[in-house]
């Protein structure tokens, strides 16, 4: 079957570099006999003008473009999603075999296999990496509306230490396989993949593949011991600490609190009610032939 692809970019991600990554991509796509329309996202953008004359879809972004994408198209069309990462953290793409290079990442595109990967659905929402809540979800609300200069994961780094002594828990309540929990919370993280805030690993047993969602729970941490642990949340070495709790959950549902703030992809979400669940196998990615 001939490919077709729909290139989809975000002007704002990563200081334009996806003017020179569609300099290198469209004429291999060409010299592949892959034929493509260029479609440019904007800050409003739900709908993607996609039909079913297209086999791929090529996002080039962070993990928000590729938000925007899935939901944007909300599965009606059996697209095979293709990543090249060109965002500020790329948490999604680091549980990906795609290439670390441009060029190998083009050649993923042109000659990789397909895989299912599993998705996940918050409310009438899908996300492809997680929802965290509470620490998490205030550090995207800070990043929102606080610019800096700093990038990736330094960027994150600078609002992580600027609140961390400060950062009250909060109550919250959810429940979890007809149990149900209230707990002080630091953090509440319903993880697809493995790691989040440009390289820390707050889920290192995340799966895409696993028919599951990770939930990692972190209590009240004294602001001391916030500061003298954060290495272990990038090393994925947390679940030492007696205060962190780790589950493979299909569903959870959590219950109205104005007092926490959410983030879906990286992107600011809001605050519960949620009711999240995890869709196994739902979306197409290619990846290197070898992974």
């Amino acid at each position: 079957m001939k490919r077709k692809a729909l290139v989809v970019y975000n002007p704002a991600s990563g200081k334009h570099r996806w003017q020179g990554i569609l300099a290198s991509l469209l004429p291999q796509l060409q010299r592949s006999g892959i034929s493509y329309e260029r479609f440019e996202t904007a800050i409003n953008t739900k709908v993607i003008p996609l039909d079913y004359s297209f086999t791929d879809i090529i996002v080039i972004g962070g993990d928000g473009t590729i938000n925007l994408a899935l939901n944007a198209i909300r599965g009606q069309y059996p697209v095979v999603f293709n990543l090249i990462p060109a965002g500020t953290g790329n948490d999604f793409v680091k549980n990906l075999a795609i290439g670390h290079s441009l060029e190998e990442q083009i050649d993923t595109i042109c000659n990789g296999q397909v895989v299912s990967v599993d998705v996940g659905r918050c409310n009438d929402r899908l996300f492809v990496n997680g929802v965290g809540l509470g620490f998490d979800g205030q550090i995207v609300a800070d990043m929102l509306h606080r610019k800096i200069w700093l990038t990736g994961h330094a960027r994150y780094y600078y609002h992580v230490l600027s609140i961390l002594a400060t950062f009250k828990p909060v109550k919250l309540d959810y429940q979890v396989a007809g149990e149900i929990f209230s707990k002080n919370t630091l953090l509440l993280l319903i993880a697809n993949g493995s790691t989040f805030g440009g390289g820390f690993k707050l889920a290192p047993d995340g799966s895409l593949t696993d028919g599951h969602l990770d939930l990692c729970h972190i209590g009240d941490v004294s602001p001391l011991k916030r500061f003298l642990h954060l290495p272990k949340l990038e090393k994925g070495t947390h679940g030492q600490l007696e205060e962190v709790g780790f589950d493979k959950i299909k569903k959870i549902s959590i219950s109205k609190n104005p007092a926490i703030i959410a983030h879906i992809d990286g992107e600011y979400l809001g605050n519960p009610p949620f009711e999240i669940e995890v869709l196994p196998g739902r979306l197409k990615l290619r990846v290197k032939n070898s992974a």
